[in-house]
């Protein structure tokens, strides 16, 4: 029978899991990866090797693999379902993608179902940088004053590419604003949002352009001061990459961010996606 093993990494994030690559996708154990992932919210999974084809295996026993439709680029991993993320992109697009990750942010808050949760396999880590950090939604809300909560409840948070777009390049002409909308148009969301499961998480991050019911200053100020706040030490995991690392994160609850690296630093890494299954309500 195939083996696998969970370490808590701190009280309210992340776990280190022992398994062997070809166990992956034995009979049983994609299902404690699941159950520990709604447990921990991070997974990581130290110098496991996966091959391309047993991640891509993995992900399709955790749930529905997302197709890469903006991140396809044309390599040979996007053909079996693999976002190559790295900065050596010639495309403009494709290279804005990669940089937008160095701020906090929740995959998917252009559509009305996020991704369930996301695969990150580390194929050459970087000379300097890039990190990927980690922060937890749900208990972020969990330790927020009741008063705080309530003061949040009922509004609606405006979220599109343009705001993580100006973030890389503060004065865009027409036609960096015709991508990004075409790409990602301006779409709303609840800001609190009560998930199936019992717990909550708040909808923000870079690509946050405003609050609904406030004014343009003060939305925005109340979305950075809620990123400074679920982004504390108590809530966060940051994890420095080493080769063959594969980390899973449960989407929807939480925010994460790659630290900035340079081209030459060589970072590769290989993305698969778990598809949603519940809208953000």
């Amino acid at each position: 029978m195939a083996d696998i093993r969970f370490e808590k990494i701190s009280e309210n994030l992340g776990a280190y899991v022992y398994v062997a690559p070809e166990d992956v996708v034995a009979d049983g154990i994609p299902d404690r990866i699941l159950d520990a992932l709604t447990e921990y919210g991070v997974l990581v999974f130290p110098r496991l090797n996966l091959s391309d084809e047993l991640m891509v295996a993995l992900t399709s026993q955790l749930g529905d693999i997302e197709t890469p439709v903006a991140t396809a680029d044309g390599s040979a991993p996007s053909t079996k379902g693999i976002y190559r993320i790295a900065l050596d992109k010639t495309d403009k697009s494709q290279r804005e993608y990669v940089v937008g990750n160095n701020w906090w942010h929740m995959d998917g808050t252009s559509y009305e179902v996020p991704g369930k949760a996301t695969l990150l396999k580390c194929e050459q880590p970087p000379s300097a940088g890039g990190n990927t950090e980690f922060a937890h939604l749900f208990a972020a809300w969990e330790a927020m004053p009741a008063e705080k909560q309530a003061q949040l409840e009922g509004l609606h948070v405006v979220h599109c590419l343009e705001a993580v777009g100006r973030r890389m390049n503060p004065t865009p002409d027409a036609d960096d604003l015709a991508r990004w909308d075409k790409v990602f148009p301006k779409t709303e969301h609840p800001l609190v949002w009560h998930q199936k499961s019992g717990r909550t998480s708040l909808v923000i991050g870079s690509t946050a352009w405003g609050i609904r019911e406030l004014g343009e200053d003060e939305g925005k100020a109340l979305l950075e001061e809620l990123v400074d706040y679920c982004t504390g030490d108590e809530f966060t995991y940051s994890h420095t990459w080493q080769k063959g690392d594969l980390v899973i994160w449960n989407n929807p609850g939480l925010l994460h961010r790659s630290q900035p690296y340079t081209e030459d630093s060589g970072r590769l890494m290989h993305r698969t996606t778990i598809k949603g299954a519940e809208a953000i309500a």
